[in-house]
């Protein structure tokens, strides 16, 4: 992350509680293939304080286009069907931001 000068896509999923193995399983899955198309996972928490089961991904994206393009493509992954239903069940709201670096970050 130091030094780096591409946007961020910044990720806030609330998961229906009792739910985080689920959704942990399915992400160790979709992470690589993410990866593979363009995408690059720079950390993933979970909440200690506040509303937990929330969980906040950060990934390095090329710009605001890869957004979409890496989405389509990986919904052309064979296991996307399984990954899709699981996280449709497991997942209560998603939120994506994308965001630009600042001149003062190192």
């Amino acid at each position: 992350m130091p030094g780096s000068r591409l946007p961020c896509l910044h990720v806030t999923l609330k998961i229906r509680p009792g739910q985080i193995a689920r959704f942990n399983e399915v992400m160790a899955e979709m992470v690589p293939e993410m990866e593979a198309r363009g995408w690059k996972l720079l950390g993933a928490w979970s909440n200690l304080i506040g509303r937990l089961d929330t969980v906040v991904d950060l990934w390095e994206v090329e710009d605001a286009n890869a957004v979409r393009s890496t989405l389509v493509a990986a919904a052309g992954h064979p296991d996307f069907p399984r990954w899709y239903e699981t996280l449709s069940d497991v997942v209560l709201e998603e939120t994506l931001q994308l965001m630009l670096p600042l001149p003062y970050m190192r």
